[in-house]
C-alpha cells in the first residue's frame, strides 16, 4: 500500500476537515483502497473515497494563491500558477484538450464556454482565439483577479456550485471534479447552465481495470487533503448518468492520471414515475435514507440487509410508489416470498397484520426469533406448495411480492390468486425482473424466467381488475446506465428490474381508495 508523504506537512489545519464514511452514491466502505489506506473503496459504485473532506467554509482559503498555487504546488513538485502557462504551451496538453472538445462540441457560432477551476487560463485563452465567448471560475477571488489581469479573461472568484455563470454550450472542469466535495451537486449545477445537448469536458484521474495504480505518481493522486474522490471508469459513468449526462467518449488521456471524459447533457422525457430501476433514484437521498432505515432495522434481527443489490432501488420504489400513503395500523397484509426480508416485519411494527408466505419451512425458526424480539407484532406465516395463497377471497388489504414472479412457473395463476385475495380497492405492490433478449439481456435459467416488457403488459391485460396507480411508461433512457451498474454487482445480472403498484378495482373500501375518496371530497369542496 502506498503512503502519502505530503501528510508530514499538511497544507491546512486538521480542523478544516471532517471525517467521511459515505461515498457520493451513499455507499459505505468495502475495505481500504489498495493504493492508500487514507481511502476506502465504495461497496456500491467502486469509487475510491478519501476518509476526510475539506469543510465547505474553508474551500476558498485552501485554494488561495499563496497556500495552494505556490506553497502546495511546490510541495508536490507541481508547477505554480505563474509557471503553468509556459509549460502547458509546450507540453501538448492544451492541444489535446482542444482536439477532444472540437470533435464533440457544437460547431455553430456563437459558442460560450465556462471553465470551473480555470487556473492560469490556458484553455480559455485558446478557446477565445477560436471564437468562443469564455468565462472562468476560481474559488479564491485574489487568484481570479490575478488571472484576469494577466490574460484579460472574464474570471469570477467564487465556489462552484454557487457561483453565477452564463448559460453555455461547453462546460469544462480539468483536474477539478476529484476535488469536489459534492460531485452530484457539482454536475447537477453544470447541467443546469448547459444548453440542450451541451458538452461537458472533464480531465481527471480514473482507476482503470487491469492497472493497479498510477505508477510513480500514485501518492500525488491519492492525496486526501485535496482529492475527495478517485473515480473508476465505471463510477464516473454512473455519476454522470445520475446527473443527467450521457458519456460519449471515455478512452483518451493526456498522460496517465489525466484521463478525458466527454459527455453530453441529456434531454430526458418528463416522467412522474419510473417503472424500471434507475441510478438517479437509487443513489438519491430519499432512496438511500429509506434503505438506511430498513438496514438499521434488519441488522439486530438478523434479517437481510441490502447495499449493492437491486433491492436498494426496489424497496424504495414500492414505498414511494404508494405504500408510504397507507395507514398501516389494522391493515391486513400478505407478503409473498418473505424469506428474511425486513419489509414485512418493518410494516408489522407500524401496525400491519402480516402473513408471511414461503414455499419452504427453512426460515420458520428465524421468524420465531424475530417475533419474540419484536414482541407486540401481529405476524403469522404459512408454508405453501403452489401458487394458492393462504387467505380467503377479498380478505387482504395489501399484497407485497419482491422479485417473486420470475420464479413462478404459472405467472397467470399467481396473479389470479393475488386478485382473488385482495379486497376491492386493495393494493398489489410487486417488483419484478425484466430481460429483453433483443437488447442483449439474458436471464439465468436456474433463476426462473423473467418477463419482457411486452409479456408484462400482456400478463396484466388478462387481469383488468388490477390498475396501475400511475401511467404505464417504460423509462428506456435509464436502461443502459442501470445495466452497466447491475452487471458489476454479479456476472449473471444481465437484466433490469422494475417495480409497480396496482390497485384492485374498487368500491368504497380499501386503504388506498379511502385516501382517494377523501382527496376527491376535499377537491370537490374547494371547487364549490
Amino acid at each position: 500500500m502506498v503512503s502519502i508523504e505530503m501528510q508530514a506537512a499538511p497544507p491546512a489545519p486538521s480542523e478544516w476537515f471532517l471525517p467521511v464514511s459515505l461515498c457520493w452514491c451513499g455507499g459505505r466502505s468495502s475495505g481500504p483502497s489498495p493504493c492508500s489506506d487514507e481511502y476506502f473503496v465504495c461497496e456500491r459504485c467502486g469509487t475510491h473515497v478519501a476518509r476526510q473532506r475539506l469543510k465547505p467554509v474553508h474551500v476558498a482559503d485552501f485554494y488561495s494563491m499563496e497556500r495552494y498555487w505556490h506553497s502546495r504546488q511546490q510541495q508536490k513538485a507541481h508547477p505554480t500558477l505563474n509557471e503553468r502557462r509556459e509549460i502547458f504551451a509546450r507540453d501538448g496538453r492544451v492541444a489535446l484538450w482542444l482536439g477532444a472538445i472540437e470533435r464533440h462540441a457544437k460547431k455553430e457560432s456563437p459558442r460560450t464556454a465556462v471553465e470551473i477551476g480555470c487556473a492560469e487560463g490556458s484553455l480559455l485563452c485558446r478557446l477565445r482565439e477560436q471564437g468562443w465567448t469564455t468565462f472562468g471560475v476560481e474559488p479564491d477571488p485574489a487568484t481570479a483577479a490575478a488571472v484576469h489581469e494577466a490574460t484579460g479573461l472574464d474570471v469570477l472568484g467564487g465556489i462552484w456550485p454557487g457561483a453565477t455563470v452564463p448559460e453555455c454550450d461547453l462546460f469544462v472542469a480539468c483536474d477539478v471534479l476529484e476535488h469536489a466535495l459534492d460531485p452530484v451537486a457539482f454536475l447537477n449545477a453544470a447541467s443546469h447552465v448547459l444548453r440542450p445537448q451541451g458538452t461537458l469536458f472533464l480531465q481527471l484521474p480514473l482507476v482503470i481495470p487491469g492497472e493497479a495504480d498510477f505508477g510513480h505518481i500514485t501518492p500525488k493522486v491519492y492525496d486526501p487533503w485535496e482529492h475527495s474522490f478517485i473515480f473508476t471508469r465505471h463510477s464516473i459513468e454512473f455519476l454522470l448518468a445520475v446527473t443527467g449526462f450521457e458519456v460519449i467518449a471515455n478512452d483518451q488521456a493526456w498522460i496517465r492520471a489525466h484521463e478525458f471524459v466527454v459527455a453530453r447533457k441529456q434531454t430526458r422525457p418528463a416522467r412522474n414515475h419510473r417503472l424500471l430501476a434507475n441510478l438517479a433514484e437509487m443513489f438519491s437521498l430519499p432512496w438511500r435514507s429509506l434503505m438506511d432505515e430498513l438496514n438499521a432495522f434488519a441488522r439486530p434481527l438478523g434479517l437481510r440487509e441490502f447495499s449493492t443489490w437491486s433491492k436498494i432501488w426496489e424497496y424504495p420504489a414500492l414505498w414511494y410508489g404508494g405504500l408510504d400513503r397507507i395507514t398501516w395500523r389494522g391493515t391486513r397484509m400478505l407478503d409473498i416470498g418473505s424469506e428474511l426480508s425486513p419489509l414485512p416485519w418493518w410494516l408489522a411494527m407500524k401496525g400491519a397484520d402480516v402473513t408471511l408466505v414461503e414455499t419452504s419451512s427453512n426460515y420458520v425458526g428465524h421468524w420465531e426469533f424475530v417475533k419474540r424480539e419484536l414482541k407486540n407484532t401481529n405476524v403469522t406465516w404459512a408454508i405453501v406448495s403452489d401458487s394458492i395463497l393462504p387467505a380467503a377471497s377479498g380478505s387482504i388489504d395489501v399484497v407485497t411480492s419482491l422479485s417473486v414472479i420470475e420464479h413462478q412457473p404459472d405467472k397467470d395463476r399467481a396473479v389470479s390468486e393475488v386478485v382473488r385475495v385482495l379486497k376491492p380497492g386493495g393494493l398489489f405492490a410487486m417488483s419484478f425482473d425484466i430481460a429483453e433478449p433483443a437488447l442483449g439481456m439474458t436471464y439465468p435459467e436456474w433463476n426462473g424466467r423473467a418477463l419482457t416488457r411486452a409479456e408484462f403488459e400482456e400478463l396484466f391485460k388478462k387481469h383488468p381488475q388490477l390498475h396501475l396507480t400511475y401511467p404505464l411508461e417504460w423509462n428506456e433512457e435509464d436502461l443502459g446506465p442501470f445495466l452497466s451498474w447491475h452487471r458489476l454487482t454479479a456476472s449473471h445480472h444481465n437484466y433490469v428490474t422494475g417495480a409497480a403498484v396496482f390497485q384492485k378495482a374498487a368500491n368504497q373500501s380499501g386503504p388506498f381508495q379511502r385516501l382517494r375518496n377523501a382527496y376527491s371530497r376535499l377537491k370537490a369542496g374547494l371547487a364549490g
